[in-house]
């Protein structure tokens, strides 16, 4: 979700049409209309009421005017100059009633705005600007009705392109597959800088990686350095894990992007660091997860992922200790931690123990042993896969002396499976780990009639399998 919120809010800053004022009004009373907002005198509202008195027939120099107080803000006297804009213009300003639209939008009166807009409309039936910012507030009551109205549009100007701007409202909307829709029926090379992001970005948040990294790299033809665009490669590559693709474009992201034309997240490091994942760089790519939990504002719900990560790259370098550290951070920041991800710290030290001997691998094995006996506290229902576990990691402590550690845990196993109504592969794998240690132990304990009806078990499981039948005969004679 966060990958989602953070790409659409950038696509959003970086892009964004602007609108082309038929009426941009003298130069000079503008001039001197920023400075009086720059400078706020005394007598702030009587020279406003100059400019007013001024400039009541001026239609242009007004909506100009308004403009300039709503880019400061200053909502209350944009509306003042809209008003008289529209009455000085007898209600046929488009310029005035987009003002007034847009006046309205910013104080989140989207019915407001979108009537304003309207007004636009008729005023200027050609001019496409009031029809994409009725599209822009309309959507939120209905896309449907948004896209209905550039489709007017498309009748009015059909050489505007009307399809990338329905993409573009499909888009913000997060109808992500309406959006491929009207962003594939134009050519790729017309798409604009906000087209080829937004187009990317839908197939992105579809599973559509090829087809986004299609989009992605006809926009950086032109723009080779587009911050958005080398970001979105960066993560398409990933996710179809072409790695040094994906560093490529993370190492142009991070040193030969213009530093001020974008911000590196969260997001950015840990794709950073899975790309030099992917390219078994693994220590590089900790340094870059450990940038990403250095940031002043990484989100906390990114902790967990990140934390994994590094888990994941020092188990790759063999390097348990900080694997196992970090997995344990991994597990206390993540709250929806599941069955799987706890069963994840038994595995760990599991593998760990393997590199170990003696004293130091039993230990690691009895960290084992609790993380699985955990799992059985947090999760009922992971019981028996936890069971089977316990028993295996304790007859590994257990060793040649068959001490009998894991004894408690098959038996109890074997309860649980054999009151099934019917096994699978995986309850009869797990039977036989079970039967196979107690028919061990009993020999062990010279009970060979106890032996003798596990081996029976065993074969049970594995009719075919002649060595058991040996075993099976052995023990029979043993038990007479």
């Amino acid at each position: 979700m966060k990958t989602i919120k953070y790409l659409f809010i950038g696509a959003l800053l970086l892009g964004g049409s602007t609108v082309a004022m038929a009426q941009d009004g003298t130069k000079a009373d503008i001039d001197a209309v920023k400075s009086l907002i720059k400078n706020k005198p005394a007598d702030f509202g009587k020279q406003v009421k100059a400019f007013s008195k001024a400039n009541k027939k001026n239609v242009d120099n007004l909506v100009a005017i308004g403009r300039v107080f709503y880019e400061a803000d200053d909502t209350l006297n944009a509306r003042v100059f809209a008003e008289q804009a529209i009455t000085a213009s007898k209600r046929n300003s488009a310029p005035a009633y987009i003002l007034l639209g847009d006046i309205c939008a910013k104080s989140d009166d989207g019915g407001a705005a979108a009537q304003n807009y309207e007004q636009a409309i008729l005023a200027d039936p050609k001019n496409p600007d009031p029809y994409r910012r009725y599209a822009s507030v309309y959507r939120k009551i209905s896309p449907e009705g948004a896209v209905q109205k550039l489709e007017e549009l498309r009748q009015e100007r059909p050489d505007y392109p009307v399809d990338a701007l329905i993409g573009h409202i499909n888009y913000i909307s997060l109808r992500y597959g309406k959006a491929n829709e009207a962003f594939a029926r134009v050519p790729l090379n017309d798409l604009s800088r906000m087209d080829y992001i937004e187009y990317a970005m839908s197939n992105y948040h579809g599973r559509q990686y090829d087809k986004a990294l299609e989009i992605v790299k006809a926009g950086l033809a032109k723009e080779p350095l587009n911050g958005t665009l080398n970001r979105i490669a960066m993560m398409c590559s990933n996710e179809v894990k072409q790695f040094p693709q994906a560093l490529s474009y993370a190492e142009t992201l991070f040193t030969k992007v213009d530093k001020d034309s974008i911000t590196f997240s969260d997001i950015d490091y840990q794709n950073f660091g899975k790309a030099l994942d992917g390219c078994e760089q693994y220590e590089a790519a900790i340094g870059k997860y450990k940038e990403a939990l250095a940031l002043p504002d990484v989100e906390a719900s990114m902790k967990p992922a990140l934390h994994k990560a590094i888990s994941d790259s020092y188990k790759s370098l063999k390097d348990f200790p900080n694997a196992i550290e970090y997995y344990g951070k991994f597990l206390a920041d993540n709250a929806d931690a599941d069955a799987t991800d706890h069963a994840g710290l038994g595995i760990l030290y599991n593998s760990y123990a393997r590199t170990l001997e003696g004293d130091e691998k039993v230990a690691a094995l009895e960290k084992a042993d609790q993380a699985y006996a955990n799992l059985i506290q947090k999760f009922a229902d992971a019981e028996e896969y936890a069971l089977w576990q316990r028993g295996r990691v304790n007859a590994q402590i257990d060793g040649a002396e068959l001490a009998g550690r894991a004894k408690p845990h098959f038996e109890r196993l074997i309860e649980l499976i054999t009151a099934h109504e019917s096994l699978d592969d995986a309850d009869k794998s797990r039977l036989f780990d079970a039967y196979s240690y107690l028919m061990r132990f009993n020999v062990k304990q010279k009970d060979s009639k106890a032996a003798y009806e596990n081996a029976l078990k065993l074969q049970e499981l594995q009719p075919e399998d002649a060595e058991i039948q040996k075993v099976v005969q052995a023990l029979a004679k043993a038990a007479n």
